[in-house]
C-alpha cells in the first residue's frame, strides 16, 4: 500500500512537469551535492594581438556534520585592434551544507554571474546575484524532495530588478515496483523579479524491466517548460505611452519527449542489439510586452514555431576472439511550421506580410544513415580496422517563395592497415574517401548543385626504442568540387585542391636527465580550376608551408626546463602559365624557453614563451612576444 501510495505520488507529478536532457537528473540544483576536489588554476595564453586569461578555484571542505563548497572562474579576453575590445565574465558559487541528520540537510546558495563587453552590441553588460534557502529529505535511500526559497538581483540593460525565487525539487533514483525499475525527477523554478519573470518546469521519467537475464526494455518520457524574458530598448511610441524604457520579449519553449528502447546489451553473446523509437515535439513562442495599435511594422507581430520529430534507431554487433563489427542504421524525420500571432483584432497588411515571412521558414527533412564499423584482428601483428557511413537527407519547403528543396548525399569510408613488425616498431596504411553531393530541385538554386570528392592516402609507422622514439606520417590528399552547370553560370567553377603533408615527431632519450623532443611537419598545397571530363586542373595558387620546433630537455628533478627554437615558413604563389610567381612570405624564428612542474598529482605547471623575429616579403620586419601559461593546485 506504501509502494502504491509513493507511485501515484509520481503519476500526480508527471502530470505537471518534465525535461529534455539527456540525463534524468541533470537540471537539479539541490538534490546533486557531489562536489569536484579543491583546485586552483589560472591559464594565460598570449598570441599576437590576442590576451586570454582564465583563473578560477574550487574549495571544498567537510568539518562534522557541515560542509563548505566555493567555485570562482573568471575569463577575460583583449582583444588588440583600432578599437580594443576587452569581454568578461565572472561566476561565483558558494555552497554550505548543514546535516541535522541523515534524512536533512539544511543548505544556501549563493550565485553571481557578471557580463562585460566593451563592444556596443545588444547585451553588452549583465549581472545576476541571488542568494537561496534550501532543506534537502530523504523519504528513501533512493527518495529525495528539496523546497527551496531565495531572493535575486537581476541587471539587464542598466535597469535592475529584485525578486523572489522559489520552488521544488524531487528525485528518486531506481526505485523498484515489482519488477520495474523506477528513474524520476522533478524540477520546479520560479523568479519573479518583476515585470520580468522566468521560470523552469521539468518532469523525468524512465522505466526499466528485464524480462529474462537478456532482454531489457526502458521507456522514457520527458517534459520541459522554460520561460525567459529578455529587455530590449523600447522605441519612443512605446516610451512615452507605457512610461517605460525596456520593452520585454519572453521565450517559452516547451518540450515534449517520448523514447522505448529494447533490447539485449547486458548480455554476454556474442551478438548483441538495440532498437530504438523516439518522438520529439517542441514549441518556441515569443511574445513581446508592450504593443502599440495599430501595428507600424510587421516586425513587431509575435511568432511560434512547432516542431515535430520521429526517430527510429537500431544498432547490432558482432563481438569473436577474432573481430568486432558494428551495424547501425537511423531514421529521422523532422517537422517545422512558423506562424505568426495576430495582435489586432482584424487581419491587416502587415500581419500578411509576416505571416508570408514565416510560412517561408516552414521545411521537412527526412534522413536516413547506415553505418558499418568494426576491426579484423588477422594474426598477432596483423589487423584491419574499417568503417563505412552513408546518409541521404531530402530537404523540403512548403512555400512557393522558397526554393532551398534540396537532396544530399554523402558517402565516407575509412580502411586502416596496421602490421607489427618487432615490438619495437609498428606501420599503417590508411585510405579515406569522402563522396557528397547536393541537388537543388528548382532551377532558381540549381547552379550551387555539385558534387565533391576528397581521397586521402596516408602511410606511417611508429619507433619505441629505449632511447629513441619517432613517430612518421605521410599523406597525399586530393579535393575535388565540381559544379553541374558550370558552363551557364559564370561564377561557379569547379576547383580542386591537393596537398602533400609530411609529419614527424622525434625524442631522443640521453639520460634520466636529459632528453631532445622534435615536431615537424611540411605541407605543400595546390588550388586550380578543374576541368573534371578531361580530369585536368589549371594550377592557380600554391601554399608551402613548414613548421618545426625542437627543444632541449633538462629534468633533474620534478622541475624541467627546456630552450630550443621554433620556425615557421608559409610562401604563397600565384601561376603565371605554368610558372609561380611568389606573392607573399612569412617567416618567423623565434627561441623558445619552456618550464615545467609536476608535483604527484597535486601540482602542474607549465611556463612556455617565443620571441619571434618575422620577416615579410616586402622586406619588413617586427618582432612578437608569444607567452602561455598554466597552472593547476589540487589542495
Amino acid at each position: 500500500m506504501k509502494n502504491l501510495s509513493i507511485l501515484i505520488f509520481i503519476i500526480f507529478l508527471s502530470a505537471i512537469t518534465s525535461s529534455m536532457a539527456q540525463n534524468l537528473s541533470d537540471s537539479l540544483q539541490f538534490l546533486n551535492n557531489g562536489f569536484p576536489q579543491s583546485l586552483f588554476l589560472t591559464n594565460f595564453d598570449k598570441q599576437l594581438n590576442t590576451f586570454r586569461l582564465r583563473t578560477g578555484f574550487n574549495f571544498n571542505r567537510q568539518i562534522g556534520k557541515f560542509q563548505f563548497f566555493v567555485n570562482e572562474n573568471l575569463n577575460s579576453t583583449l582583444t588588440r585592434s583600432t578599437d580594443n575590445n576587452v569581454r568578461s565574465e565572472h561566476y561565483l558559487f558558494i555552497s554550505s551544507v548543514y546535516k541535522m541528520n541523515r534524512k536533512i540537510d539544511l543548505g544556501l546558495h549563493i550565485k553571481n554571474n557578471i557580463l562585460t563587453d566593451s563592444r556596443n552590441i545588444g547585451i553588452n553588460k549583465a549581472a545576476l546575484s541571488s542568494i537561496t534557502f534550501y532543506t534537502k529529505y530523504s523519504l528513501k535511500d533512493n527518495i529525495y524532495f528539496s523546497p527551496f526559497l531565495g531572493y535575486s538581483k537581476n541587471n539587464q540593460i542598466s535597469q535592475t530588478d529584485y525578486g523572489l525565487i522559489y520552488g521544488f525539487e524531487g528525485l528518486m533514483n531506481d526505485y523498484l515496483i515489482s519488477d520495474i525499475k523506477l528513474n524520476t525527477m522533478i524540477s520546479l523554478v520560479n523568479e519573479d523579479i518583476l515585470p520580468r519573470k522566468n521560470s523552469v518546469r521539468v518532469f523525468n521519467v524512465q522505466l526499466k524491466n528485464n524480462f529474462d537475464n537478456n532482454i531489457q526494455n526502458s521507456f522514457t518520457v520527458k517534459y520541459s517548460r522554460n520561460r525567459k524574458d529578455f529587455y530590449f530598448l523600447a522605441d519612443s511610441s512605446i516610451s512615452s505611452i507605457f512610461n517605460v524604457k525596456n520593452n520585454i520579449q519572453s521565450r517559452i519553449e516547451t518540450d515534449y519527449y517520448f523514447e522505448n528502447r529494447l533490447g539485449n546489451d547486458n548480455a554476454l553473446a556474442n551478438i548483441k542489439w538495440n532498437i530504438a523509437g523516439r518522438l520529439l515535439w517542441r514549441n518556441i513562442d515569443r511574445d513581446t510586452r508592450y504593443k502599440t495599435s495599430p501595428l507600424v511594422s510587421s516586425s513587431l507581430f509575435d511568432t511560434r514555431i512547432n516542431e515535430l520529430r520521429i526517430e527510429v534507431e537500431s544498432l547490432v554487433s558482432y563481438t569473436n576472439n577474432f573481430s568486432n563489427i558494428v551495424l547501425r542504421m537511423l531514421y529521422n524525420e523532422r517537422d517545422e511550421k512558423n506562424t505568426t500571432k495576430n495582435f489586432e483584432d482584424k487581419q491587416s497588411l502587415l500581419f500578411e506580410d509576416k505571416s508570408e515571412l514565416e510560412s517561408r521558414k516552414n521545411n521537412n527533412a527526412k534522413r536516413i544513415s547506415l553505418s558499418l564499423s568494426g576491426n579484423l584482428i588477422l594474426s598477432e601483428s596483423d589487423k584491419i580496422n574499417f568503417s563505412l557511413y552513408q546518409n541521404k537527407l531530402r530537404y523540403n519547403t512548403p512555400s512557393s517563395e522558397n526554393f532551398d528543396d534540396r537532396d544530399e548525399l554523402l558517402s565516407i569510408l575509412r580502411l586502416q592497415y596496421v602490421k607489427t613488425f618487432t615490438p619495437f616498431f609498428e606501420g599503417f596504411v590508411n585510405i579515406d574517401a569522402t563522396i557528397s553531393q547536393t541537388v537543388y530541385i528548382f532551377s532558381e538554386k540549381s547552379s550551387n548543385n555539385n558534387i565533391n570528392r576528397v581521397f586521402t592516402l596516408s602511410t606511417g609507422g611508429k619507433y619505441s626504442g629505449k632511447i629513441f622514439r619517432s613517430t612518421n606520417s605521410f599523406s597525399v590528399s586530393a579535393n575535388y568540387t565540381v559544379f553541374d552547370f558550370e558552363d551557364i553560370n559564370p561564377n561557379f567553377k569547379s576547383f580542386s585542391f591537393r596537398q602533400f603533408t609530411a609529419r614527424d615527431s622525434t625524442s631522443i632519450i640521453f639520460s634520466k636527465r636529459v632528453s631532445l623532443l622534435s615536431y615537424n611537419y611540411v605541407k605543400l598545397s595546390e588550388q586550380g580550376i578543374l576541368m573534371w571530363n578531361e580530369f585536368t586542373t589549371r594550377p592557380t595558387r600554391y601554399l608551402e608551408e613548414i613548421f618545426s620546433e625542437t627543444k632541449l630537455i633538462v629534468k633533474p628533478s620534478r622541475l624541467s626546463y627546456a630552450i630550443g627554437l621554433r620556425i615557421f615558413l608559409l610562401n604563397t604563389y600565384n601561376y603565371r602559365g605554368a610558372e609561380k610567381i611568389i606573392d607573399s612570405k612569412f617567416l618567423s624564428i623565434a627561441p623558445i624557453t619552456e618550464i615545467k612542474l609536476e608535483f604527484l598529482d597535486v601540482l602542474y605547471f607549465r611556463l612556455y614563451g617565443w620571441y619571434a623575429f618575422i620577416t615579410l616579403n616586402n622586406g619588413q620586419s617586427k618582432q612578437e612576444t608569444n607567452l602561455s601559461m598554466q597552472m593547476n593546485y589540487y589542495f
